[in-house]
């Protein structure tokens, strides 16, 4: 697949023929809205560290020009770990937004960052209009669908990979990915409105035959447009992927759990699970979840668990800098085929963050999603 044009880099032969080299990097240019690739940009790097908006750079000393590919990226060879630049589309003259860099060591799970290939980002305006705030709950005011968006890639090359078949299991929706490795699924509003996130989930299942099939579990329907980094690996088998995000972040406190069996629901089968938490009764505002009415209750939905109880950092108290507090054992209330239900009564509070954690019959420690900031406002 060509990717683009490099005019001063070296080769790949001479880079890759020293062992002291570093190995190649990929550069994205993208939409800093969309995240979106921008093919057909025009990127000058060079020494120092002076790419942020339109910082002046008429005296930087440009080592290297590429020129974007179809999905907005070009392979690089020696790209600095700190570098300035200057990106132009048509001959206008863009502004960056952000940098970032993948590094190359990489202790989390190999599902969620490139083997061999590391990556570095230049985020950019191509509209050179400013970031505008919404103060909206588009959550329950909006019929915009949720946008699911991945350039596909392989985990150990980077290369970009076409005709990968995507089904969202709880809507149906199927997609699957172009040419230039891009997947785009839409998943109406309709699965959304009316919940309480994140009680609004999705799961989308990657597959391609000489590939490890990828479950990505417990995706937010949240509005709009959400960029993922989907990497497949070669062979065959399952990965499930729980995220454990209210933003839908890959972070390495996300739960990976390679399956090689060829039932992996079997081995699965008596692992505990937190399937959802949720607040009831809330709403959504301003990117808090909140309660506006005493006797707020903490419902956990799970599987195979034989305690439940709910975590929170205070709001001001600084995450990680002390232990969070607790409430809890929740008592099971339910129990179904479908999962458990626990519930515990919850007091006022105000939390930055707000999870449960789970204890399954091995003794193993589960975790939900983080809900991020929740608070309470009783009018009393």
């Amino acid at each position: 697949m060509t990717v683009g044009l490099s005019i001063l880099a070296p080769t790949a032969t001479s880079a890759q023929s020293s062992g002291s080299e570093p190995p190649p990097t990929w550069l994205w240019v993208v939409d800093w809205r969309t995240s979106l690739g921008i093919p057909g940009a025009s990127v000058e790097t060079g020494p120092g560290d002076s790419c942020l908006e339109r910082t002046n750079t008429a005296t930087a000393n440009w080592t290297a020009h590429y020129v974007t590919g179809p999905a907005g990226r070009i392979l690089t060879y020696r790209l600095p770990d700190k570098f300035s630049c200057r990106v132009t589309l048509n001959g206008r003259e863009l502004n960056v937004v952000s940098i970032g860099r993948e590094g190359r060591t990489w202790t989390g799970p190999k599902w969620l960052r490139l083997k061999n290939a590391p990556q570095a980002t230049i985020s950019v305006r191509s509209d050179n209009q400013e970031d505008q705030t919404e103060d909206l709950d588009y959550w329950s005011t909006t019929d915009d669908p949720t946008r699911f968006l991945a350039y596909i890639q392989d985990l150990d090359t980077g290369q970009l990979i076409s005709g990968v078949k995507v089904a969202a299991l709880r809507s149906g929706i199927t997609s699957t990915s172009g040419t230039d490795g891009l997947l785009t699924l839409d998943i109406p509003a309709s699965y959304r409105k009316g919940k309480t996130p994140p009680t609004a989930l999705e799961t989308l299942v990657f597959s391609k035959p000489g590939y490890w099939r990828y479950e990505y579990h417990n995706l937010v329907l949240n509005p709009g447009s959400i960029p993922l980094e989907i990497y497949l690996e070669k062979g065959t088998g399952t990965v499930v992927h729980k995220n454990l995000s209210r933003s839908n972040g890959a972070t390495a406190n996300d739960e990976s759990l390679p399956l090689q069996e060829s039932n992996p629901e079997a081995l699965a089968r008596n692992r505990g699970e937190i399937i959802s938490l949720n607040i009831d009764p809330s709403v959504v505002e301003g990117g808090w979840i909140m309660c506006k009415q005493a006797g707020a209750r903490a419902v956990v939905k799970g599987r195979n668990l034989k305690s439940v109880e709910i975590f929170w950092y205070s709001t001001g108290t600084g995450v990680g800098l002390m232990p969070p507090a607790k409430a809890g054992p929740l008592t099971k209330v339910n129990t179904s085929p479908d999962g458990d239900i626990w519930e515990i009564d919850l007091p006022d509070l105000m939390a930055t963050d707000f999870w449960a954690e789970g204890i399954d019959a091995y003794g193993n420690i589960v975790k939900s999603m983080n809900l991020g900031n929740v608070g309470w406002h009783v009018e009393r």
